[in-house]
C-alpha cells in the first residue's frame, strides 16, 4: 500500500515538472515571438525615421532650389521689365518725342548713306500732333534722297518699326511720292536715284 501511494506521488511529481516545464518552454517561446516582433517594429520604425530624414532633407533642398529658381525668375521677370519699360520709351513713348526721334533718322541716315550708295534727308517737318481715343499720332513729313537699295531698306525699317528687337519708334506710311533722277555718271552703283517725299505717322502713348 505504501509502495502504490509513493508511486502515485512520484508520478504526480514528474507530472507537476512535464507540465511546468511545458509552461516553461511555452512563455520561453511567447517572450522570444513577442521580443522579435516588437524587434522588428523597432528596426522598420528605425529604418522610417532613417527614410523620413533623407526625404525631408531632400524636400528642404528641393524647396531651396525651388526658391533659387523663383527668385531668379523674379529677378528676370524684373529685368525683363525694366528692359521692355526702356524699349516703350523709344518705340512708344508718352510725348510727341520728336527730339529722339529726328536723333533716330540723323542715326538711321548715317548707317546707310555712303558715296556709291547714298541716303540723304534733306528735310523733317513736323506737325501738329492728332489726340487719338488710345493713341495720339504725329505727322511728319520727310524729303529723302536716295539709291534703290537705301530706298528698299528704308521701307522695311518703317515696316518693322515697334519691334522690341529693332528698338525702332513706331510708325507707318500713309503717303508718298517719287521722282527717279538719272545718275549714269554719278558713279552710283544703282541705275537711277529716288528723290521722294513720304508722309509718315509717328505714334505715342495718349
Amino acid at each position: 500500500m505504501a509502495d502504490l501511494i509513493y508511486k502515485l506521488e512520484e508520478r504526480r511529481q514528474k507530472l507537476h515538472i512535464q507540465t511546468y516545464a511545458i509552461l516553461c518552454l511555452l512563455l520561453v517561446i511567447f517572450l522570444s515571438f513577442y521580443g522579435y516582433t516588437k524587434w522588428q517594429q523597432y528596426e522598420l520604425t528605425k529604418q522610417g525615421l532613417e527614410q523620413n530624414k533623407i526625404f525631408i532633407a531632400s524636400l528642404r533642398g528641393q524647396v531651396s532650389n525651388e526658391k533659387t529658381e523663383a527668385d531668379d525668375k523674379k529677378n528676370q521677370g524684373v529685368q525683363l521689365n525694366k528692359e521692355v519699360g526702356q524699349k516703350l520709351k523709344v518705340i512708344f513713348p508718352t510725348t510727341d518725342d520728336y527730339t529722339n526721334l529726328t536723333k533716330q533718322m540723323d542715326i538711321y541716315e548715317g548707317q546707310l548713306s555712303t558715296k556709291t550708295n547714298p541716303f540723304e534727308v534733306s528735310n523733317i517737318d513736323y506737325q501738329n500732333p492728332i489726340q487719338g481715343d488710345t493713341y495720339s499720332v504725329l505727322p511728319m513729313r520727310m524729303n529723302i534722297r536716295s539709291s534703290n537699295d537705301n530706298f528698299t531698306k528704308f521701307l522695311r525699317m518703317v515696316e518693322s518699326s515697334g519691334s522690341l528687337k529693332d528698338n525702332v519708334r513706331l510708325m507707318d506710311i500713309s503717303s508718298i511720292r517719287l521722282n527717279f533722277e538719272n545718275n549714269e555718271q554719278s558713279g552710283v552703283n544703282a541705275s537711277s536715284i529716288i528723290n521722294f517725299s513720304v508722309q509718315i505717322n509717328a505714334y505715342f502713348q495718349k
